[in-house]
């Protein structure tokens, strides 16, 4: 059934509203997000009938996932039955149907997460990749778990179809930054390091994971491995169904063109085969470097063990993981960030003057790791004080990048071009403690460079 009015009439008093929905709801960034919200909500069927009040109040963060899922579907060539409570979404395309179910992960309240869990916020480079590995497996596995025992796939109406489950993590105001790795680790129990040869090729190593632990917990990795996982054809992870995504899609529809400024910036996948690292990019919505679609950000991770396997390319624009005898083999449709922040900011009527829009504007950057060989076939002027560990330039390759691993600490260095056109060190950073901290460092350097129209120097700047 449908539900009657806009999304944003209030079924509840002003004081029972969750704070997220009333921020939505007025403030004067989210103007384009709240013309996009209500766009996709006029078709929006709502077969429990509590759609609304959940929204504004107990579950906004699921209920929101919800709709950001209407939206993928309904706008990316599905035909959609929202006829049954349970699962949420039985769509077609092609001529295949798949029942989907959607779940997120929450705050807990109780047991050993609640007891033990860390707040992302402040946590070092040793302890986000402990927490990735142990606390976010025993998260996503309670949500999962949860609906797994929920034997959607014995309901007369999905007999026969693939039963998909899509997630999100809004445990912490963090969450929404960490990729599918951790998903990945868990569902597969398969973990994938990468290291360097000497020639500097990317050389990748697989390794069986056998559990997880937080506190006096441990649960077995590989969730497809479980009683009853073979029922579960695929897993969507998505870290995009959020407020951002529908002020960009709404932006990019027209909403807010008039009064808003937005700009993004995040880091994405290198297909490179010799890339450790991902890109950081950066753009301005008014000058985009892609018209994004409904599904830029959703991951689709097979399950090797099926009954009923989803079809490749199924969910158009996801990256899709498969499990192979050498591990996880990830293959993306067109350009995939995996996380970003969207800066908007209201200009009012100042937005509207010609003059100033032409000054606020810049095009699309992009800085991302090369080939150590198309590195130093520039001959940059450098003496090296440490082992190489990373090679870097932008699109146009104005700047170059390198990284070096030395006896006590991390050295990242800038590269542009001296007056007679020669790359020779414009900046550097020490003291980075680990490699992770001295790419972050390096690449914003270099995007810092490229906001400005200067590329020729004739001495160090920083």
């Amino acid at each position: 059934m449908s539900q009657a009015g806009k999304l944003f009439d209030l079924v509840v008093p002003e004081h029972k509203l969750d704070a997220n929905f009333s921020r939505v709801r007025t403030a004067a960034t989210s103007v384009a997000a709240r013309a996009m919200l209500e766009d996709v909500f006029k078709s929006f069927e709502d077969p429990d009938g509590n759609f609304k009040e959940q929204l504004q109040t107990t579950a906004f963060d699921a209920r929101f996932f919800e709709l950001y899922l209407y939206a993928y579907f309904s706008r990316s060539g599905f035909m959609l039955d929202r006829s049954h409570p349970n699962p949420d979404f039985i769509v077609q395309r092609d001529g295949v149907r798949v029942a989907l179910e959607a779940t997120t992960v929450n705050p807990s309240t109780s047991g050993v997460i609640a007891k033990y869990g860390k707040k992302i916020e402040g946590l070092n480079e040793d302890e986000l990749r402990e927490y990735t590995r142990e606390e976010l497996p025993l998260r996503f596995g309670s949500a999962l778990f949860s609906k797994l025992n929920k034997e959607y796939w014995k309901k007369p109406h999905c007999a026969g179809l693939p039963l998909v489950i899509a997630i999100q993590a809004f445990h912490d105001e963090g969450s929404l930054h960490f990729s599918d790795t951790a998903l990945a680790e868990y569902v597969y129990a398969s973990r994938q390091t990468a290291g360097w040869s000497e020639d500097g090729d990317l050389v990748l190593t697989n390794t069986k994971v056998e559990s997880h632990t937080l506190g006096e917990k441990t649960i077995p990795s590989g969730f497809f491995d479980l009683p009853s996982a073979e029922n579960i054809s695929a897993i969507v992870f998505s870290n995009s169904g959020t407020h951002a995504k529908f002020t960009r899609m709404g932006y990019q529809s027209g909403f807010g063109n008039d009064v808003l400024k937005v700009q993004r910036v995040g880091r994405v996948f290198d297909p490179s085969p010799d890339s450790m690292d991902s890109a950081l990019f950066a753009y301005d919505m008014d000058d985009p470097n892609v018209v994004e679609p409904w599904g830029q950000g959703l991951s689709v991770l097979h399950n090797p063990r099926a009954l009923i396997p989803v079809p490749d390319g199924f969910f158009p624009h996801a990256n899709e993981h498969h499990l192979t005898d050498g591990g996880i083999a990830a293959s993306t449709d067109g350009w995939h960030p995996f996380n970003s922040t969207t800066i908007v900011l209201d200009l009012g009527k100042v937005r509207k003057d010609k003059f100033f829009r032409a000054l606020l504007g810049h095009g699309p950057r992009v800085v991302a790791a090369i080939p150590k060989p198309h590195f130093w076939s520039f001959d940059p002027l450098v003496e090296l004080d440490g082992e190489e560990d990373g090679w870097y330039a932008d699109e146009f390759e104005a700047f170059l990048g390198l990284v070096l691993r030395r006896e006590k600490d991390w050295k990242a260095i800038v590269f542009a071009r001296d007056y007679r056109f020669r790359f020779f060190p414009i900046a550097k950073a020490t003291g980075m403690s680990s490699r992770l901290e001295a790419v972050d460092r390096l690449q914003h350097k270099m995007m810092g460079f490229l906001g400005s129209p200067r590329r020729l120097f004739d001495e160090a700047v920083g």
